[in-house]
């Protein structure tokens, strides 16, 4: 028999499905009430309020983007492989979990409560690990970067690209997934290597 997912889990799990498939707008702590098969007054045993729940939401998934990847990198000794599993291992979370990687990014701004500075600090850890990488990467002569940060931000556009283009289903039917997403992979690494190494 498996075990019960506690109730805290089942609304954060039905919240985030709620969000991927109908956007913030239908979220309404009705709605996830009914779907958890609770009364509204439950949920707020666990949120204040849907901004701490999407609040949760975020972190959570945040946490679990930079658990991944920093268990893929951290290991690597080398600062190119490092720079490459970082690289990789964004890729494959976002592949892997779309609805946690769409609620990092979906959810806009202004439409709820400003997101608290100490947790904002905690959601750039996997992006700070990549600026660090860089850095480390131009100490050893390996990388010619005059803005480690700047660098850094342009590949993790260029990833949220990649993945945001297939999780949206917006890729060419006539593109096979899998080798559209290790070619663009590749050409991330390779392309800041070799503007890297002419700068």
């Amino acid at each position: 028999m498996s075990e019960e997912v506690p109730l805290r889990d089942q609304i954060l799990n039905i919240s985030r499905h709620i969000l991927y498939k109908d956007g913030y707008k239908s979220l309404s702590m009705r709605k996830i009430a009914r779907k958890a098969e609770v009364t509204a007054t439950s949920i707020y045993l666990y949120f204040e309020n849907k901004d701490h729940l999407l609040h949760t939401l975020i972190e959570e998934s945040v946490e679990d983007l930079s658990t991944h990847i920093e268990e893929q990198a951290l290991p690597k000794a080398n600062t190119i492989d490092r720079f490459k599993a970082i690289i990789q291992s964004y890729v494959e979370f976002g592949m892997s979990n779309p609805e946690k990687y769409e609620i990092i990014y979906q959810v806009r701004s202004d439409a709820m409560a400003r997101y608290p500075k100490e947790k904002f600090r905690k959601a750039r850890r996997a992006y700070e690990l990549l600026v660090k990488t860089i850095e480390e990467g131009v100490k050893e002569g390996l990388m010619e970067v005059d803005d480690p940060v700047l660098a850094a931000y342009s590949i993790w556009a260029q990833l949220h690209g990649v993945v945001s283009v297939v999780l949206n289903g917006r890729l060419d039917s006539r593109i096979n997934k899998e080798q559209f997403v290790e070619e663009s992979i590749e050409h991330v690494i390779q392309g800041f290597l070799e503007r890297a190494a002419v700068s």
